[in-house]
Order: structure tokens, then C-alpha cells, then sequence
């Protein structure tokens, strides 16, 4: 009898029973490592649709398998019965979900016989045998399960250096203390309650959804086209890409991500721009494999908080495919069918970019060159007798930092601090500051001819020896105020 046997020698085996629909598995217990009840799972776009997603187990990322539809079942809610099998393949611990644990048995190995010809699969024979109990009354097919979630690409382990690695020899100390050698910077960002990521070097800039001309005959997921300046952005609808449903209107919050793609640049709609934020290259675990195929259009997993957020970061360069979107990006074929689409062909003038945000109702911006990062509120130490404008300091990864409450600097009304107060990382001659703001908006490219000098009164009663500049939008309709950030870190 051709049974895999391995407790070779051995009169019987201890099996994991458990149901998936209306058949019952065994599996060895020795590649059991856990049973939990189903976690909190983070999707992963693009993945096979076997593949559930991926959680937090005590610190480290765990892929979760759906075992109906990896077993050609149809899929179910899942319920207070759920479970999901952690299984030691290979080293790596990967967890598949299963609708009922029923028992631990000991099996004797004469109870086992050989899987019937008729329900093998010549590709994925993980069917080892079948276990006959109460006089064949009971049958319980015995599932190699490692064998089942193996993955084909896993088998041929690279031994590339890791990225996060750090030797630290007498040779290494002086970069090692250079933070940016070892963090990795990203615009965080939200679709459908997940949080994914790009490299902050590959967002251009971050806009507000404005007026997109819809092109025919285009994919799905392919919003349209808007006009940037001098050149037509292909704008892509990330939920739609990812399969995920579509509100039925576009929310405030809203924004485009202007993207360079590596030999494009895109805009890529998203629900909601978190933050930017760093993140230790140690705390970043390399993209789950779940085929040959997938895993590309990840990067890697940020793990924060001991695990319990996850940020999966996107490689932009294996999302689009620029033979999909370079039609789109000819002028002379859009603006045919759409004759109110202007662009201007002359060059521009000299350009700053600012990163922009709200102060009760005023707009304001702090030149990019300026900004480190952008965290949410954080927990501030007061510091006695310090100047009212002073919210206290912060702990920004080890170092300790004024945190500044612009609010009060600027002679506005207090309000109490919400979801959406942000602590912007200010630099200027190697001062660093947190200026505590009410939201972040975004990120744009601002034409200097667009900026006048700020007038003796401001309409809100700012001191205006703190503003460099108004800029103005939409033809005076939205002003941005620019900070002087040498002027405004001078109180601290």
C-alpha cells in the first residue's frame, strides 16, 4: 500500500481533524503549530483569490489561506466555528482557514488506506489517504497540508543580503547613526480600511480630485485623464484596481497621488492620505509569496506598533504596465473629443512646492524642503514654564523635540484636537521642530507668479511677519498663506 508515511515504523499516527463544508480532513498534528480563532486579516491586492490576506501574530506577518477556495469550495462567511490552522511550512509559519476543528485522534496506520484513484489530481495530489472510522461509517481523508500550501517560488530560497541588515563593525558606526540609512520614508495612505504605502521619493506630489475627462474604451480602473500643467496624467482608481467596490461619489477626502511609475507618471486616486511617516528598514519584512506571480506589485510589509499596524508598501513599477496608459498620455487624440480641455505649452516659471495645510479655516503652507515628516498626534510632555505657544516636547524615535501649537503662535482660537491634528516635522539650519496643525491637505507645485506679498491686514488678524507669501488658486479664490519657517522656529 503506497500511504506516506511519516512516523515511519510507527503503529499509528495523531491527526488534527476539521471540516471544510462536508468533508472531513486529518492532518498531521506535527505540522500543526497552533489553532486560533480568525484574527483581524489585512487584504493583499492582487493576490490569488485563495489567499485571504495576511494578519499579526505576536509580532510577525502570518499569510492566511482560505481553505474552501483553495479546496475548490465556495466560499462562506466566516463564524464563531472558524478557525485558522497554523502550519509549519518549510520554516515559515502560514495559517489556513478552516470551518471547524473537530478533534485530536490517534489513528492506527492500519485504519489508513490508499486515496482512491478517482479523486487524485495528477498536479496537487495532497490527499495521502483515507481514514476509515466506525467501520468505514466515518471517513476522513488524510490532507498533507504542508504539501497543500507550498508554494512553487518558495522552493528555491535566495540568499540575496537583506536590505535592513546592518554590520555593525568599526567601519559601519558613522552610518549607522546617519537615520536615513536605515529608515525607510513613505506616504501612507488608506483604501477600503486597509493602509498601504509608497517611497516618499516616488510621489511627486499629492493634489485634490479635480475635474478628470473620462476616455472611452479604456480599462476599468482607468479614471481618465487630467490636465497638470503641460502635460495629460493617466488617473488611476486604486479600489477599482483592486477589485474593491466603488463609492458612488468622490469624497473630501479624496486626493491623487501624482506617481512616477518608473518610466511614467501616474495618478493614482486613493480614499485618504494618512500621513508621512519613517520607518526603520527593520521593522519592513520582504513581500509574501503566495505564486509565481504575486507578491510583485508589494515591496514589503511595514510592521508598527509591534505588529498591530501593518502598511503594505507598493512597487509602482509592476502596478501599470505603460503600454496600457501611454495612449492616453497624447495630447492631440483627447483634446479632439474634448474641446473645454485647455493645456498650456508654454514653459512655466520657476516652481515651489509646498506641503499644505488647515488652521481653523485658513489654508496654510510650509515649503517641502522644510518638512521631514508628517505624524498624527502624539503624546506631548508638558514643559514647565514654557512659553504658551510651547505645546511641549515629543519623543520622535529617541530624540526629543519642541512640539509647537501654531494655533496659539498665531493668535487663533483654541480647539480640542481630533483623528485629523497632525505634527508636522519642521527643519530649518538643522533646527527641528513638531508645529502642531489641525489637517494636512496636500501636496503641490505652486507657480511663484501666483504669490504676492502678504497685505498689512489679513483677514483672519495673523501677524503677518510669520507669512513669506500668499499664493492664490482658482483665480483668487483659494489663498494659501506661506509660512516663514525661519520666522516661526525663531520662537522656539
Amino acid at each position: 500500500m503506497a500511504v506516506s508515511l511519516k512516523n515511519a515504523g510507527v503503529a499509528e499516527r495523531q491527526l488534527v481533524s476539521f471540516r471544510l463544508g462536508e468533508d472531513e480532513f486529518g492532518t498531521d498534528i506535527m505540522d500543526v503549530k497552533e489553532i486560533i480563532r480568525v484574527p483581524a486579516i489585512t487584504k493583499i491586492p492582487n493576490a490569488p483569490d485563495y489567499v485571504e490576506g495576511a494578519c499579526n501574530l505576536r509580532g510577525n506577518v502570518l499569510p492566511i489561506i482560505d481553505g474552501r477556495t483553495k479546496f475548490n469550495l465556495k466560499r462562506k462567511e466566516k463564524d464563531e466555528n472558524s478557525r485558522v490552522l497554523v502550519i509549519d511550512v518549510r520554516g515559515k509559519a502560514t495559517g489556513i482557514i478552516v470551518d471547524k476543528v473537530s478533534e485530536v485522534m490517534r489513528v492506527p496506520i492500519s485504519d489508513i488506506e490508499e486515496t482512491p484513484e478517482i479523486v487524485r489530481n495528477i498536479d496537487d495530489d495532497f490527499i495521502e489517504g483515507v481514514v476509515k472510522l466506525n467501520n468505514g461509517q466515518r471517513l476522513v481523508m488524510l490532507l498533507n497540508v504542508v504539501k497543500a500550501l507550498m508554494v512553487k517560488d518558495l522552493t528555491k530560497e535566495k540568499k540575496e543580503p537583506q536590505e535592513d541588515s546592518i554590520n555593525y563593525t568599526s567601519e559601519s558606526i558613522s552610518a549607522a547613526e546617519d537615520k536615513s540609512v536605515d529608515e525607510e520614508q513613505l506616504v501612507s495612505f488608506v483604501i477600503d480600511q486597509e493602509e498601504y504605502a509608497f517611497e516618499i521619493m516616488m510621489v511627486q506630489e499629492i493634489i485634490r480630485v479635480p475635474q478628470i475627462v473620462k476616455v472611452p474604451n479604456t480599462e476599468a480602473f482607468i479614471e481618465g485623464v487630467l490636465s497638470l500643467r503641460d502635460t495629460l496624467l493617466p488617473v488611476i482608481d486604486l479600489r477599482k484596481y483592486f477589485g474593491i467596490m466603488v463609492p458612488s461619489e468622490i469624497s473630501d477626502q479624496k486626493r491623487i497621488l501624482v506617481v512616477d511609475m518608473g518610466n511614467f507618471t501616474t495618478g493614482i486616486m486613493v480614499d485618504k492620505v494618512s500621513e508621512v511617516l519613517r520607518v526603520p528598514k527593520t521593522s519592513i519584512q520582504p513581500p509574501l509569496q503566495f505564486s509565481d506571480q504575486s507578491g510583485e506589485q508589494l515591496k514589503g510589509i511595514a510592521k508598527l506598533n509591534n505588529g498591530k499596524r501593518m502598511i503594505l508598501i507598493l512597487e509602482p513599477s509592476k502596478l501599470i504596465s505603460q503600454d496600457l496608459v501611454e495612449p492616453l498620455m497624447a495630447k492631440e487624440s483627447i483634446l479632439e473629443q474634448h474641446d473645454d480641455t485647455v493645456i498650456t505649452e508654454n514653459l512655466l516659471p520657476d516652481e515651489i512646492q509646498l506641503v499644505t495645510f488647515k488652521i481653523d479655516q485658513e489654508e496654510f503652507g510650509i515649503k517641502i524642503d522644510n518638512v521631514q515628516e508628517i505624524n498624527r498626534m502624539t503624546e506631548v510632555t508638558k514643559v514647565p514654564n514654557a512659553p504658551r505657544y510651547i505645546e511641549g516636547i515629543v519623543n520622535l524615535r529617541g530624540n526629543i523635540i519642541p512640539a509647537l501649537d501654531l494655533r496659539r503662535l498665531l493668535k487663533i482660537s483654541e480647539k480640542d484636537k481630533t483623528d485629523a491634528t497632525r505634527i508636522i516635522i519642521a527643519d530649518f539650519d538643522g533646527k527641528r521642530t513638531g508645529i502642531i496643525v489641525d489637517s494636512v491637505s496636500e501636496v503641490l507645485r505652486f507657480e511663484k507668479n501666483r504669490i504676492e506679498r502678504p497685505t498689512e491686514l489679513l483677514s483672519s488678524g495673523i501677524d503677518r511677519d510669520c507669512i513669506e507669501g500668499v499664493g492664490k488658486l482658482n483665480g483668487g479664490k483659494r489663498m494659501i498663506l506661506i509660512l516663514d519657517i525661519a520666522k516661526v522656529l525663531s520662537f522656539v
